[in-house]
């Protein structure tokens, strides 16, 4: 976990802290996921950024396996709608999968968030990522 997050929440798909310096941050677990573990942890999300009122997070995908195609569209048709287009939710520095399937399907989501006015930055370590996060307000 970054130094300095709190844990939040935590389940087989992944781990979701807040950071002091007023930002998400969400670690992918390793390994294949249940699509409702999947659906949990981004709805916790969308409900910490709301409760704290940020529009940033730290996405570390390096563990994270490729997207199913029902995980991919939930994101896109449902979850990025909610918490980009009614919730606070505007930027993110990913940390890609070490994975390049994973990587590939990260970038094809994260291609279709952009349209949704969401800002994003790939970024090689913790320290770039949340460099990036600070500057954007």
């Amino acid at each position: 976990m970054l130094p300095g997050a709190t844990h939040y929440f935590e389940n087989a798909a992944g781990r979701l802290a807040a950071h002091p310096a007023g930002f998400a941050v969400v670690t992918w677990h390793k390994g294949l996921r249940r699509l409702d573990d999947f659906k949990a942890l981004l709805t916790h999300l969308d409900q910490l950024l709301r409760l704290r009122r940020w529009s940033r997070l730290l996405a570390d995908q390096r563990e994270l396996t490729p997207f199913t195609e029902a995980e991919r569209t939930w994101v896109v048709t449902e979850w990025l709608p909610q918490a980009v287009g009614n919730g606070p939710y505007r930027y993110a520095a990913v940390l890609l999968p070490l994975d390049v399937f994973a990587r590939l399907a990260s970038k094809s989501v994260l291609s279709e968030s952009q349209e949704k006015f969401l800002a994003y930055q790939f970024c090689e370590t913790e320290a770039e990522a949340s460099r990036w996060l600070l500057r954007q307000r």
